[in-house]
């Protein structure tokens, strides 16, 4: 298992999160991780989906796999 420890240094936009909030972006930041979204998207993009309430839902990976790349 890896422990990923974050230090957010500028709050000015988030104020004091509860412990719900962390406990939410704990979920976010691991599901991007697990997915891929931060380390094996290269020249795509990865997009977070929350539903009517703001309530995570997923992450979508948009990006070619394979891409026959132009001769230069």
């Amino acid at each position: 298992m890896l422990k990923l420890t974050l230090n957010i240094t500028n709050t000015e936009n988030i104020g004091n999160l509860s412990p719900e909030q962390v406990k939410n972006i704990e979920e976010i930041v691991t599901a991007l991780i697990t997915s891929g979204a931060l380390t094996g998207v290269r020249g795509g993009k990865s997009i977070l989906h929350f539903d009517a309430d703001g309530l995570f839902q997923g992450v979508e990976l948009a990006y070619f796999p394979w891409r026959r790349r132009k001769k230069l």
